[in-house]
Parts: C-alpha cells; structure tokens; sequence
C-alpha cells in the first residue's frame, strides 16, 4: 500500500527535481546564455535562449502548482504550528517555522516577478525605438527591476532551499 509518509516523500522528491530543473535553467540563462539583441538566436545544448526561458516559465509553473499542492497537504502542520510560534513550541519546530515562513515570502516573490515579467511588463525594444512600454512600470519597478527582484529573490531561494533541505534531512 503507498501510505501518507511515502506518498508525502515522493510528492516532496517530485517537487524537489521540479525545483532544480527550474533553477538550473534559470542560472543557465543568467550566467551562460548571452543577453541583448541576437541573443534569442543563441544555440546551447541544440536549444535557443528563447526555448530555455520558455522551459524555464513552464518548469516554474509547475513548481508554482507542486508548492501550492505541498502547502495544502501540510496545512495542518502549518497552522498547528503558526498557532503556538509565540506559546510553548519545541525550538526545532520554531526553527523549522520561521525558515520555512522565509522561504515562502522568497519563494511569492520569485513568482510574483516571473508572472509580471512573463504576463504583465511585455520585453523586447529598446531606449528610443519603437518599444512603447519600455519605460513601463508596475509598482515602481520597470521591467528591469522585476528581473532584478526575480534574480536576486531566485539565489536567494536556492540558499535557503539548501538550508530547509539541510534542516529536513533526516526526515528525507
């Protein structure tokens, strides 16, 4: 029988390689994929810059769906947990808390400014051409500062994924 704890595994492992296949194709595209005009056209691995975005949206999507899902199944623990962080609590599960809380406000963030990139602030042009939303802003930010926010908020949520791995290893 695929009782609670093993399917709770294996949704978890599932989400886990969701995760590094997004982040891997999103530090692909950061750090080894050329920026700017002809960009687009740039072949790596047999597949172009526009088709490892186009994966990386995807794949990100989907973590977006497996998180929500894995939020869900936990809720218990999540609101068992939330209701007692300021009464009595064991310290692991306070830490355990609290790095999971960090994680999740990173973790809206990298979403929030992936679906604005994605759905809301449209790419492409540049200073001066025919681009008319170039200087587009949502919230204060231009598209240049979602991707900032969207990059910075990513590292971010790769370190403290490590750490919550770290933290839950010997559950895993």
């Amino acid at each position: 029988m695929f009782g609670k704890t093993k399917f709770n595994f294996w949704f978890d492992v599932t989400i886990f390689t969701i995760f590094l296949v997004t982040a891997i194709t999103g530090l692909l595209v950061w750090l080894v994929l050329p920026h700017g005009r002809g960009g687009e056209d740039f072949v790596f691995l047999g597949v172009t810059r526009h088709s490892w975005i186009s994966l990386h949206t995807w794949v990100g999507l989907g973590l977006l769906a497996g998180v929500a899902a894995h939020l869900i199944l936990h809720w218990q623990w999540i609101s068992c947990v939330g209701g007692r962080f300021f009464k009595k609590l064991a310290r692991q599960a306070r830490i355990n808390f609290s790095l999971d809380s960090l994680l999740f406000v990173v973790f809206f963030l990298v979403n929030l400014s992936g679906l604005v990139m994605w759905l809301v602030l449209p790419s492409g042009g540049y200073q001066g051409g025919r681009n008319p939303y170039y200087h587009a802003t949502l919230f204060w930010l231009t598209r240049h500062g979602w991707k900032d926010l969207h990059l910075w908020s990513g590292l971010i949520m790769i370190a403290i994924v490590v750490m919550h791995l770290k933290l839950h290893w010997h559950w895993v």
